[in-house]
Formats: structure tokens, C-alpha cells, sequence
């Protein structure tokens, strides 16, 4: 009814919550056919970690990309293109992407989620909402949205994910993000289901510090060529988010020094139209919901 699904995941230093990602699969009411972990070349115990589970569960590969080099976003997806090229001969209709750094609350998440694709064939992406402890507990993203799936809990139908190409590695990052542009050029659409939390235990962009972190993302904006207006309306609706004010401020001049650098944009001409036009019409629909709203 549901077709098989297989998991891909890259790890790279992740002892803190790799047990915690894996426990909550092991919850789940449908298990992958297979589960791909690429250790990324980690210096701590996640590789003993995950090989303590693959003593038990035989659907639990371990594999090694010999990477000696510090965490990157380009060395990420060629981790995950390399457990794909693994994974192709095995008889399968879905992947799903699943960072090391991220647990499921539900039991029946990926039930779930093959439901929402079993019922549309149409559907090339999908996922749930990305949940971030704050000082209350959990709270929802505020950066979440229903045609949106972030990058870390990405199910792509096998056809889709082989049409576009998987993941292209971004040097800035961004590869989901793309993923997801390539899908929607293509014809497929995106769905993110708010019913559907997961947990992200590592704060977002956090791994080389969060100034850092945080211009990365604005230049990561700018590689893709996001539309200026866009971009200076996305930075001020995250104003209030930690830490409120100097955040925004930070990935906003990212997106600026890229652009007064003189460096031009990393996407083709047509997925930049397309990709401008998408938010041109978003900042219709915020701009809408604040004049209602007020």
C-alpha cells in the first residue's frame, strides 16, 4: 500500500543526538527497507555509536567517506549522494533524508508521510515541521512553511529525486533548497505538514558559530540570487528570533557583502526567474496577511 521507503543520513561528529535520531526510527510504525549512514569522517564516538545499533538491526548500514576535513555542506551532500549510489539497486519508491541532529515525535511519522504521497502523484517532496528548543521547551520554526521542507527531513519520491539529480553540493549550502526549486520546475510539488513535528537538537547554523552561521545564510541567499526585496522582508519577519534583532541584521549584511562584492549568482538565469517570481509573490501574500491582520 505504501511502497518502501529507504533512509539516508551523513554524520559527522554527531555523538550528542545520533542516538536520539536513531531511537526514534526504531519507533516507527513502518520501518525503512534500509537505513544508509555515512559517518563523515567524525573524530568523537558516533561511529562506535551507530555501529552498537548495527550489531542489532540489520537495516542499519554504517559506511565511511574517509572525510578528514571539518564539517561542510558541500562534503554533507556528496556524503548522501554516496550512500544514494549504494542504495540503487535495491527496490524502493522513496527516500528520505534525515540528519543526524534530528529526532521524530511521532511514531507513525513516515506512515504519515507515505499517506501524503500515496494520495497525490504529483507529490516530489515532503516532509514535517522542524521543532527548536527554546527557553519554554519545543517551539515551532519560525522560518517553516507549507511549501517548504527543510533540507534535514526531506522524503523525495524515487522518480523526483532522480529527475532532478538528488543534491547538487552548494558551497554556501542550500542544497535542499535547490532540490526543491529543481522539483517545482519539474513539475512536482512540495508539501511541509505542520501535523508532523520533529526535533532539531542542533541550533540552526550552528556548528561553526552562530555570528558565522547566521552570514553564511545571507550569503547563501545571495548565491542564489534572491530577489532584494525578499530578502529584506524575510530578515525583518525573523527579527524577534534569538538573538532578536542582531540575527537578522547579521545574515541581511551577508546578503549585502555578497552583492557589493561583485560576485554573481551561483543558480542558471531560469531557476533565478523562477525563483524570484515565487517570492515576489510570497512577500504578496505577507504583505496581505499584515494589512488584515492590522
Amino acid at each position: 500500500m505504501y511502497g518502501n521507503y529507504i533512509l539516508l543520513t551523513a554524520a559527522k561528529n554527531e555523538e550528542l543526538y545520533i542516538s536520539k535520531a536513531i531511537e526514534s526510527v526504531l519507533r516507527q510504525s513502518i520501518l525503512p527497507l534500509a537505513w544508509f549512514i555515512m559517518d563523515d569522517g567524525s573524530v568523537d564516538q558516533t561511529r562506535e555509536i551507530v555501529q552498537s545499533y548495527t550489531d542489532t538491526y540489520a537495516f542499519i548500514r554504517l559506511y565511511s567517506t574517509n572525510n578528514i576535513g571539518k564539517r561542510s555542506f558541500g562534503s554533507k551532500d556528496r556524503a548522501i549522494n554516496a550512500a544514494y549510489e549504494l542504495a540503487r539497486q535495491l527496490e524502493f519508491d522513496f527516500i528520505g533524508v534525515q540528519d543526524a541532529d534530528i529526532a521524530l515525535e511521532e511514531i507513525n511519522y513516515y506512515e504519515k508521510i507515505l499517506c501524503k504521497f500515496g494520495g497525490n502523484i504529483k507529490l516530489g517532496i515532503a516532509g514535517g515541521y522542524i521543532y527548536e528548543r527554546s527557553k519554554s521547551g519545543w517551539a515551532c520554526r519560525k522560518s517553516n512553511s507549507p511549501d517548504s521542507v527543510a533540507g534535514g527531513i526531506q522524503m523525495f519520491r524515487r522518480s523526483c529525486y532522480e529527475q532532478i539529480g538528488g543534491y547538487i553540493p552548494m558551497h554556501f549550502g542550500g542544497e535542499d533548497w535547490l532540490a526543491q526549486v529543481d522539483a517545482k520546475i519539474a513539475g512536482w510539488e512540495v508539501i511541509a505538514c505542520p501535523e508532523l513535528p520533529v526535533f532539531h537538537y542542533r541550533p540552526t547554523s550552528s556548528s561553526d558559530g552562530r555570528w558565522r552561521g547566521l552570514f553564511r545564510l545571507g550569503m547563501m541567499d545571495a548565491s542564489f540570487g534572491s530577489h532584494p526585496f525578499f530578502e529584506f522582508f524575510k530578515c525583518a519577519r525573523r527579527i524577534a528570533e534569538s538573538p532578536v534583532l542582531i540575527g537578522s541584521a547579521i545574515r541581511f549584511c551577508g546578503y549585502v557583502w555578497w552583492n557589493v562584492s561583485g560576485r554573481s549568482p551561483l543558480l542558471q538565469p531560469e531557476k533565478i526567474v523562477y525563483l524570484r517570481k515565487e517570492q515576489l509573490s510570497k512577500i504578496s501574500h505577507w504583505w496581505k496577511k499584515l494589512i488584515v491582520s492590522s
